[in-house]
């Protein structure tokens, strides 16, 4: 999987801009003790990873396509108004911990 700088880019950054995603990302964490740490962050989006790319290596997905399976799977939170996937919310807290 990617460094921790390189999961901290969310799409969300160019429409909402560093402030609002540092403040969801902040949220997130309040919400999630067990993810209130970089590796933590880190260990949770590769966790969300297909088996067979966790495992073997085949067919690594990029982060977009974790995203949208997030979203087809119900996999959702809603943080200072906005609906997000999962792995959104986790790259927002890695922003928030990593832009300072």
């Amino acid at each position: 999987m990617a460094d921790a700088r390189s999961l901290a880019r969310p799409e969300l950054l160019a429409a909402l801009g560093g402030a609002a995603v540092r403040a969801i990302g902040e949220r997130y964490r309040a919400m999630s003790p067990a993810e209130a740490d970089v590796a933590a962050l880190r260990h949770a989006i590769d966790d969300s990873r297909p088996f067979t790319a966790r495992f073997f290596g085949a067919g690594n997905p990029h982060i977009d396509e974790l995203v949208r399976d997030d979203f087809a799977h119900g996999r959702t939170v809603v943080i200072e108004g906005w609906l997000l996937s999962v792995t959104e919310a986790r790259q927002c807290a890695l922003y928030s911990f990593l832009s300072v």
